[in-house]
């Protein structure tokens, strides 16, 4: 039995995985030159904010639209982006790449968009919120390969509360079938 193949809007998502992967094998070792040795020690390099932007609990959302005198509106429409995993939505930091998406829904396909979190400032290696980073960027770590599951799920109604217009309809995965018809599942 085929496994099946996963496209959404006509692009191969297993190419788009396996492509973002490589990169982040390059880009990793393009930083490891930060790291002597086996230092376990932050370098400020950028690798995690490249890897994987924060992703925020409502509150800690809140205390970032505190922290730059924005409403969590006008912080959602200017710097995140809402996804969805199978336990349910949740906002996270867009990256610079995804400038065109903040505020709305990521299509499925731009998950795998490559770039630096829109927080990270490359000219000085420093995260414009790290004061009142979420709980993912305090307790990730760059030499670590396992991803931690930070459990920083939204309901819909905490995304409304945010972003009243917000439509959970935009979202899903095309998947073709073993009858080879594409039918879309919400993931």
């Amino acid at each position: 039995m085929n496994k099946p193949l996963r496209m959404d809007r006509g692009i191969d998502i297993g190419i788009l995985k396996s492509e973002l992967k490589k990169y982040l094998t390059e880009e990793e070792h393009k930083h490891k030159g930060n790291i002597v040795g086996s230092q376990k020690v932050c370098k400020q390099c950028g690798f995690c904010c490249l890897r994987q932007p924060c992703v925020p609990t409502p509150n800690e959302f809140n205390k970032v639209a505190s922290y730059l005198n924005m409403t969590p509106l006008e912080l959602a429409s200017r710097y995140a982006v809402v996804n969805e995993s199978e336990k349910g939505f949740y906002m996270l930091w867009a990256r610079e790449t995804q400038a065109d998406m903040v505020g709305k829904y990521l299509p499925f396909h731009r998950t795998y968009d490559r770039g630096y979190c829109i927080f990270f400032d490359k000219d000085i290696h420093a995260c414009m919120i790290h004061d009142v980073r979420p709980r993912t960027a305090k307790d990730t770590k760059c030499w670590e390969k396992k991803k931690k599951d930070f459990n920083a799920n939204w309901t819909l109604e905490q995304v409304r509360a945010v972003l009243p217009n917000f439509n959970p309809d935009c979202g899903g995965l095309y998947v073709v079938n073993q009858n080879g018809k594409l039918e879309m599942v919400y993931i």
